[in-house]
């Protein structure tokens, strides 16, 4: 290149880095807010899906449509199970489902789902709400509000029949423990660890309790959570299966679960549970499905006044 040339390009050159220099020192664009859903119910469900209710409320959504869907899992008799004539999902809850669309003039569908996504999906709208045997917890109220009881039950661990080795929860300690994933069982398990002072060799979570049941059974664990209810069908079914390790003292509380944003249909679950109550609706479907009636009374971990419950 000549002087002459060298002369008219040094200016350009001089341009050309200082853009760069300011171009590196300029701000970077921010990135768009994000706007996080809320906290999920669960470790697992660590987000829902953002929710707006219909314009003019669900309750005129579901007469407008005809239909009120009702998620369960469809695993957990006598609450809700296939009945193997019908192939249809039956139960307490299903009963009592069908008395609540009857009650708002709409038709009723059962969707079964996956238990541990089943909160999830109800925020996804894959169903009005979850009358699925679903106890009350305080971390579940984070995400959905629940009705008034309409069931309570005792917790009670079982082991295969003839072991003797686990009485109290103290035996518990270097234990394999079978529970259902996600499920209230799963929780108090955890929390029995800390309360109890012991350490289990493995806690085994199965996506059905007949799958901790199963692990019990066949040696691949020593003890299985369950409860009152559950040992009513399954005791039935293999009498000389199972037996009874020992009960604790927690009450599981069974509501309606559904999305906090849908305070209308929550009053009118609420006031048709009312009725049911008084007119003695409700006690026949519990004699029904589980062989006795259940005076619940206030939500909370006591022993409900004046319920005994049975031995299975």
């Amino acid at each position: 290149m000549s002087p002459q040339n060298r002369k008219f390009a040094l200016p350009f050159v001089i341009l050309f880095l200082a853009a760069l220099v300011l171009g590196s020192c300029a701000p970077a664009p921010k990135a768009p807010a994000v706007v996080l859903p809320p906290p999920g119910p669960t470790p697992v469900a660590t987000g829902l899906a953002q929710y707006m209710p219909p314009a003019d409320g669900l309750v005129a959504d579901i007469k407008k449509r005809g239909v009120l869907i009702n998620g369960v899992e469809c695993q957990n008799p006598p609450g809700e199970y296939y009945d193997t004539a019908t192939n249809k999902c039956t139960g307490y809850s299903i009963d009592l489902a069908q008395k609540l669309a009857d009650s708002m003039g709409v038709k009723l569908q059962v969707v079964d789902t996956a238990w541990s996504g089943v909160i999830p999906s109800l925020y996804t709208k894959n169903f009005d709400l979850i009358l699925s045997s679903m106890t009350i917890r305080e971390d579940r109220k984070k995400a959905v509000n629940f009705s008034t009881p309409v069931g309570c039950d005792q917790v009670v661990w079982i082991v295969k029949k003839g072991d003797t080795g686990i009485t109290k929860p103290e035996d518990l300690n270097g234990k394999i423990v079978a529970t259902q994933l996600n499920s209230a069982a799963e929780q108090q398990a955890t929390e029995l660890e800390t309360s109890a002072n012991i350490k289990y060799k493995q806690l085994m979570s199965f996506d059905h309790f007949d799958g901790a049941y199963l692990a019990v059974k066949n040696g691949q664990a020593d003890i299985a959570t369950s409860t009152f209810w559950n040992n009513i069908p399954l005791f039935k079914a293999e009498p000389d299966t199972y037996q009874v390790a020992f009960t604790l003292p927690i009450f599981n509380y069974v509501g309606i679960a559904i999305r906090q944003q849908d305070t209308d249909l929550l009053k009118v679950v609420n006031d048709f549970l009312a009725a049911e109550m008084a007119s003695g609706g409700l006690g026949n479907l519990q004699f029904k499905y589980y062989g006795y009636g259940m005076n619940c009374g206030d939500q909370g971990p006591n022993l409900p006044a004046g319920w005994t419950p049975p031995s299975p």
